[in-house]
């Protein structure tokens, strides 16, 4: 006998107790190293100046442009520098925020998707998973895309769960191209094409192209480029060689 609703695998002291234990011990052990060059090092210290600067537009390393990558990342981390001190466990404070986003996403989905216990399996995997424990503990910009990601699939999948109704749908679709927005932020063009070329394959495969209709095209590409355009039009206004190197 298997039943439709299997049983939560915590109760809800066990799931808060679980929950604070883990809070303390994630973000507890941000600085047990120092940084590990070169992505580390990198990051942090565009970070550092763009805090003693205070030019938000044009990243720098070492008094020079630097346009590899977007700076969503950047902004959080040098507003962090300014708020608890440049140190280890601040520069890897973003990282360490969207993995712990992540884990939480992940039983908020499995559980509004499934039910209780599958979201509860759901963050539980993902907590102990050894990839993301370790991401999680980088100054890199691969966690905050994970996260992005993330929630612009949890928020597809939501928008098209049949309970989920119609004037909450629209919501769902309009906070997946918002996830999109903070994707190309935090890692440039990849954010598009991962999603994208997953979504046309899946079409193309199962031949199915409902998907696309719901996409709230017009609205969301609007507010994706209220979120995304400004820093991309501000950067190439203040640098007219941006093109050529991003």
């Amino acid at each position: 006998y298997f039943s439709m609703n299997p049983p939560a695998i915590l109760g809800r002291r066990g799931l808060f107790a679980l929950l604070l234990v883990f809070t303390i011990v994630w973000f507890g052990t941000l600085d047990y190293r120092k940084l590990i060059k070169p992505d580390e090092g990198r990051y942090a210290e565009i970070a550092r100046e763009m805090a003693v600067s205070g030019d938000f537009v044009t990243p720098r390393l070492n008094g020079l442009k630097y346009f590899e990558k977007p700076p969503l990342q950047y902004w959080v981390t040098a507003t962090a520098f300014k708020v608890f001190g440049e140190n280890e466990w601040t520069a890897r404070l973003w990282p360490a925020v969207t993995g712990f986003l992540s884990i939480l996403l992940a039983y908020i989905t499995g559980r509004r998707l499934f039910g209780e216990r599958a979201g509860q399996l759901a963050a539980l995997t993902l907590g102990g998973s050894l990839f993301t424990i370790v991401i999680g503990h980088m100054n890199t910009l691969d966690m905050g895309l994970s996260f992005f990601l993330q929630l612009a699939l949890s928020g597809m999948l939501i928008a098209n769960h049949e309970p989920t109704m119609d004037r909450y749908r629209r919501a769902w679709m309009l906070l997946v191209w918002a996830a999109l927005a903070g994707a190309v932020l935090s890692k440039g063009l990849v954010a598009l094409v991962l999603p994208g070329g997953t979504l046309l394959a899946y079409s193309l495969a199962a031949r199915d192209f409902s998907p696309w209709r719901r996409l709230e095209l017009v609205p969301g590409i609007t507010l994706f480029l209220a979120i995304a355009a400004p820093w991309f039009i501000l950067v190439s206004l203040a640098n007219p060689e941006f093109p050529h190197f991003f």
